[in-house]
C-alpha cells in the first residue's frame, strides 16, 4: 500500500510540475525549431481612416515617410549607384536604401528595389538584404478601399535568413511591424494633411 501512494504522488507531482513548466518548455522548443527554419513572413495590418487608397498607396511608395512610421527605420537614401530620388513615391526600378537598427552603434541597410507598383499593390524587394543577417526580402503592401472612408493595409514582410540569431528577433519585427501600421501611420497621415 505504500508503495502505491508514493507512486501516486510521484505522478500527481509529475503532473502538476509539467502544467506549470508546459509554456516554458513550449517556448524553449519553438524557439529551437525556428533555428531550422530559413523562411519567414510576417503580415500586420490596419484599417485607416479619412484617406483614399491612392493617398495611402502615393504615402507608403515615398521612402521618406518610412522613419516617421517604423520605430527602427532611421533614415533613407538614394543609393550612389541610382539617381532616383526617394521624396517622391517610388516608380517600379526605383532604388531606396534604408538605414535601420540604432545607428552609429548598430547601423544596418538595406537596398530595396520597387518591383511591382499598381492600383493597391506595392513591392519592394532586396536580393542581398542586410548583410549576415537576411537575403531575399521582400516588403509587400496590400492597399484596399474598406467601408465609407477608410482603407485596409496589409504589411506582409518575407525574408530568408541567413543568420541563427534571426529566429529570436521575430517578436521584436512583429512588434515593430504592428506599431508602424496601427499606431504610426495613422499618426504620420494626420500630420501631413
Amino acid at each position: 500500500m505504500r508503495t502505491t501512494l508514493a507512486i501516486i504522488g510521484w505522478r500527481k507531482q509529475t503532473a502538476q510540475w509539467h502544467h506549470h513548466h508546459i509554456q516554458s518548455y513550449t517556448i524553449i522548443l519553438l524557439l529551437l525549431t525556428l533555428q531550422y527554419i530559413n523562411s519567414f513572413q510576417l503580415t500586420s495590418s490596419s484599417t485607416i481612416s479619412n484617406i483614399n487608397t491612392k493617398e495611402l498607396q502615393d504615402f507608403l511608395a515615398t521612402p521618406t515617410n518610412w522613419p516617421n512610421i517604423v520605430l527602427s527605420s532611421h533614415s533613407v537614401k538614394c543609393p550612389s549607384t541610382k539617381d532616383n530620388r526617394v521624396n517622391v513615391p517610388l516608380q517600379v526600378g526605383d532604388y531606396v536604401e534604408e538605414v535601420f537598427g540604432l545607428p552609429p552603434l548598430l547601423p544596418l541597410s538595406v537596398i530595396w528595389k520597387c518591383v511591382e507598383s499598381r492600383d493597391g499593390y506595392l513591392e519592394f524587394y532586396s536580393k542581398n538584404g542586410v548583410p549576415n543577417l537576411a537575403y531575399e526580402c521582400k516588403m509587400i503592401f496590400n492597399i484596399q478601399q474598406d467601408k465609407d472612408d477608410s482603407v485596409v493595409v496589409d504589411l506582409t514582410m518575407e525574408f530568408e535568413q541567413k543568420n541563427p540569431l534571426i529566429p529570436f528577433a521575430i517578436p521584436i519585427l512583429s512588434l515593430d511591424n504592428n506599431l508602424a501600421l496601427n499606431v504610426l501611420l495613422p499618426i504620420a497621415i494626420k500630420r501631413v494633411r
